[in-house]
């Protein structure tokens, strides 16, 4: 390849901002990383068993490429019980983590719409996953009143000028902010009206108190949606990359073949690992979840004491506050690292981890 023409690759990929929009940390380097998107914690024995088991066994070759049958199996049920979804084994896909998932959908469902309706503020593995063959994305507006997540009234218009295909947070990466049932079911409705289609980011769902509404629910033909997210979050997986993508078989072919092209398969023995992850799930989640839910309780608390303001959301594993840039500055003079709402569209914002050292956060800007 000539240099001039080498050259101009690098000259166009330097000024493809959404290319180089940068990623958070999958996993927290540390106590004081508050930024990560995964979870840190330790892996059960029986998990570190089973990855071993099936080195042993000799799984060491290429896996098929949607996914061992018994893992994607597993989380079909996973996703029929915390979900309501309707999927079988033929609608998964295991991917090498949640932004594959990101990438697959949106650029293998996005080459059958002219455009897809992406909201204002999104997670910003979102924008680099656009970056790379643009989809023609339009931008919805978002409410800050509910957390950042688009209105019902700014969907439904988006589908009135001609988006067909929709991408969704809920909970919001940003925010942990969910749409209720009935929020959902006016979604569908407008989605079902205009014959369109929705790729529904639900990673953070397991961490919402109570019930959560989600709208692969509503898809009982599964032929409209498909749903992302990280496969058992908070078992200690979030550095092996286990995530899925449970769509209309029509559309698992396509993101099928470019996964082959592009990463070939996900680690054999991360599967068998997740596999026993998800028998632990259950019983692990609910210690999880209320132990994150009390934290979180308190955290709030002390924000309101110390008059900071909260951005409302759902999901306990992680609290937005809105705060000036100098409050941002006395964070991060303190050690500590943040996710920048910036990185999302929301300047004035910062995402924080639930966890005992989110504490030291708030006394910072004491």
């Amino acid at each position: 390849m000539a240099s001039n023409t080498k050259g101009a690759i690098l000259a166009r990929h330097r000024a493809n901002d959404d290319l180089n929009t940068p990623l958070l940390p999958q996993v927290a380097r540390g106590d004081s990383d508050l930024a990560a998107d995964g979870m840190r914690g330790p892996l059960d024995e029986r998990i570190i068993a089973a990855a071993s088991a099936a080195l042993e066994n000799g799984h060491t070759h290429y896996v098929d490429v949607p996914g061992i049958g018994p893992l994607r199996d597993a989380i079909a049920d996973y996703l029929k019980g915390a979900a309501g979804g309707h999927y079988r084994q033929g609608n998964i896909v295991i991917t090498a983590g949640l932004q594959e998932s990101r990438f697959l959908s949106v650029q293998m469902i996005g080459e059958q719409y002219d455009s897809i309706a992406v909201p204002a503020v999104i997670h910003p593995g979102l924008r680099k996953a656009l970056g790379l063959r643009s989809r023609n994305p339009r931008t919805i507006a978002v409410s800050q009143a509910k957390g950042y997540l688009p209105s019902i009234e700014a969907i439904a218009q988006a589908a009135s000028d001609g988006c067909r295909l929709f991408y969704l947070e809920s909970p919001s990466r940003l925010s942990g902010a969910a749409y209720a049932a009935d929020e959902v079911a006016a979604i569908n409705q407008i989605i079902a009206e205009k014959d369109a289609a929705v790729i529904w980011d639900q990673g953070l769902a397991p961490w919402v108190e109570g019930a959560y509404a989600s709208f692969a629910a509503l898809d009982s033909d599964c032929a409209r949606t498909a749903a992302i997210g990280e496969a058992y979050s908070g078992m200690g997986l979030a550095s092996w990359f286990i995530a899925y993508i449970a769509a209309p078989e029509a559309w698992v072919s396509s993101m099928q073949s470019q996964k082959q092209i592009m990463a070939i398969c996900t680690s054999t023995a991360s599967q068998y690992a997740a596999l026993e992850a998800g028998q632990l799930y259950n019983e692990a989640r609910g210690r999880q979840l209320s132990r994150l839910a009390q934290l979180r309780a308190d955290l709030l608390s002390a924000a309101s004491e110390a008059g900071l303001s909260v951005v409302g959301g759902e999901a306990v594993n992680v609290m937005a506050l809105k705060l000036s840039e100098d409050n941002m500055k006395k964070i991060s003079r303190a050690g500590i690292d943040f996710a920048a709402g910036s990185l999302f569209g929301a300047p004035d914002v910062i995402r924080l981890n639930v966890n005992h050292s989110t504490a030291a956060a708030l006394r910072a800007l004491s």
